[in-house]
C-alpha cells in the first residue's frame, strides 16, 4: 500500500508543472508526516488543539540533559499518537556545532530524530534534523 501526500517542504513539481510537489514512496510520506506534526504548535489546528508539540519552548532553554529528555519524551508521546506505525528509536541534539561547524548559539535547537515505520509488512527507518 503506497502512501500519497504533499511534500514538505513545499515545493513545485517543476517536471509535470503541478502546483505542489507529492509524495508517492512511503519513507518520503512518513517523513513529511512528521515533520509537520512535529513543527506544528499546540493550539495551532482548528477542531484538533491537542495535535503538534511545543518544540519552540525549548529554544531558550539550557542545552542540558534535563531539557534533551524532556523533548524526547514529548516527541515520542506525540508521535505515539499521532502516527503510530511511526516508531522513534533515537533522538539526538547537536549543542555544539551545526552541519557546517559552525558553533550553535544558546538559543538554537537541533534534533535529529531516527524513526522506523511498519505498514502491512513492509518496514523500513528513516531520518529526519529538525532546527531552530
Amino acid at each position: 500500500m503506497k502512501s500519497y501526500n504533499i511534500s514538505y517542504p513545499l515545493k513545485d513539481n517543476v517536471t509535470t508543472n503541478e502546483f505542489l510537489a507529492a509524495n508517492i514512496i512511503t519513507k518520503d510520506s512518513y517523513s513529511s508526516n512528521l515533520i509537520l506534526l512535529l513543527l506544528t504548535q499546540i493550539g495551532e489546528r482548528y477542531y484538533n488543539p491537542d495535535y503538534g508539540t511545543n518544540l519552540l519552548k525549548y529554544v531558550f532553554e539550557p542545552n542540558d540533559s534535563l531539557t534533551a529528555s524532556e523533548i524526547e519524551k514529548e516527541l515520542k508521546d506525540t508521535v505515539s499518537k499521532y502516527i503510530p506505525e511511526i516508531k522513534i528509536t533515537t533522538v539526538t541534539f547537536d549543542w555544539q556545532f551545526d552541519d557546517e561547524g559552525n558553533p550553535i548559539s544558546d538559543n538554537q535547537l537541533n534534533v535529529n530524530i531516527k524513526f522506523v515505520y511498519q505498514e502491512n509488512y513492509f518496514k523500513d527507518e528513516g531520518n529526519i534534523n529538525i532546527k531552530f
